[in-house]
């Protein structure tokens, strides 16, 4: 664009820093669990098999300098998985507009740091069994509020 005006290198450094420093926030809110952290991505996401995928809430504003960011999980999940994904969010706490993965999220909602529902198992197990194999490029990807506990 030319109107944009060029980045200065101090501004592109104090971004730089910002950004290392959240990563190394994020880390120490994950603790000892393992993050996902390659093609320039830093999450609490992991690949429990090669199509279901555990990861912490993706959050947005200052929750999302601590947690997930929510645009770096759909960036991650865009570049990685195109539209081969299906977001089951478990949270009961907090809810977001589908609209930021298009669509293709379903609420299994449960209090964190409890059991789900019994009733609830069977169908959650039964609408990501369909997914996954609906397409052998399909992804489950599961979270709750505080991770992957």
């Amino acid at each position: 664009d030319e109107n944009r005006r060029p980045v200065r290198e101090s501004e592109r450094k104090t971004v730089g820093r910002r950004k290392m420093y959240t990563n190394k926030l994020r880390q120490v809110v994950s603790k000892k669990k393992r993050r996902y952290q390659a093609n320039g991505f830093d999450l609490d996401l992991t690949y429990i098999t090669d199509n279901v995928i555990a990861m912490g809430y993706p959050s947005e504003k200052l929750e999302g300098m601590y947690r997930n960011p929510m645009n770096e999980v759909q960036r991650f999940l865009g570049e990685l998985h195109g539209s081969n994904f299906k977001v089951y969010n478990l949270c009961s706490e907090r809810r977001y507009d589908h609209k930021k993965f298009n669509g293709r999220v379903c609420e299994y909602p449960f209090d964190d740091h409890n059991p789900c529902p019994l009733s609830m198992i069977t169908t959650f197990c039964e609408d990501v069994h369909a997914w996954l194999e609906a397409n052998t490029e399909n992804v489950a990807v599961i979270h709750c509020k505080a991770g992957k506990d």
